[in-house]
């Protein structure tokens, strides 16, 4: 969205608030700031890919961290990169802040992961969780009356306590609540405890099915979006999105029809 230093294009973010508002509809907006592939584009602007003295990293990959996947995060515990992150944000409520048709909007997923779930180098817990808290604490500043959902993810594979006080700290701020990646992937499956013993979430609940692991202790598909329905219905929340992998005529998408039916 900011085509460069300064200069932003909200033209894609406005044309769906406005597809939305004539249907009656609303929109939560969540940020994506990193890449699950090498092969997709860097998430940033081109002036800061080439700037490592300003912002770390190296020539071509100024910002920017390899992650636990492969692909690219930003380096959100440079100060200039989170400066760089702020201002995006605050041209981006001036520009749809007050629009209708914004219902909420939260940060990428808090995570890295957590401990050594997905580990990035030279990085510590702390400042994981610092960096993400002070995006969430921006973006509530410059979307007052929205709701601000902080994506926590993989909490499968880090420890109970330390999910629940992210989230404990996130309703202290008068913020909602915001999951993704619910579900075991096959790197987590040897000794890592159901969703379902996990964390409690009394606030408004937004759920992100973005991933459906297909390991050895799976029975199908279908019985994987099923127990998300009952994970689901567990934790209260009040909003779930399907993302569905393959298309309309892959298998996911079959097996997401099936639980939907099955669940009603």
């Amino acid at each position: 969205m900011e085509t460069a230093e300064g200069v932003y294009d909200f033209s894609k973010l406005t044309t769906t608030l406005n597809y939305a508002a004539t249907y009656g509809k609303k929109v939560i907006v969540r940020v994506f700031t990193k890449t699950v592939s090498g092969a997709k584009p860097k998430p940033l602007p081109a002036y800061m890919l080439n700037d490592e003295t300003t912002y770390g990293g190296s020539a071509t990959t100024g910002g920017l961290r390899i992650n636990g996947f492969s692909g690219w995060s930003p380096r959100f515990d440079n100060p200039n990169v989170m400066a760089r992150f702020k201002a995006l944000i605050t041209a981006m409520a001036a520009e749809v802040g007050p629009h209708s048709a914004l219902q909420g909007i939260g940060p990428d997923e808090s995570a890295w992961g957590f401990r050594d779930t997905w580990p990035i180098a030279d990085l510590t817990t702390a400042q994981v969780k610092d960096a993400h808290r002070e995006q969430c604490l921006h973006i509530q500043s410059c979307f007052p009356g929205k709701e601000i959902y902080p994506f926590y993810n993989y909490c499968d594979g880090s420890p109970d306590e330390e999910v629940i006080a992210e989230f404990q700290w996130s309703l202290s701020q008068g913020m909602c609540a915001g999951i993704t990646d619910t579900h075991r992937i096959p790197e987590m499956q040897s000794g890592v405890q159901p969703v379902a013993a996990a964390y409690p979430v009394s606030a408004k609940t937004l759920m992100i099915v973005d991933y459906m692991s297909t390991g050895a202790d799976d029975s199908g598909l279908a019985e994987r979006y099923l127990e998300n329905g009952r994970t689901t219905a567990l934790r209260g929340a009040d909003i779930t999105v399907w993302l569905n992998w393959g298309g309309a005529t892959g298998n996911y998408w079959a097996a997401a029809k099936n639980a939907m039916a099955t669940i009603g």
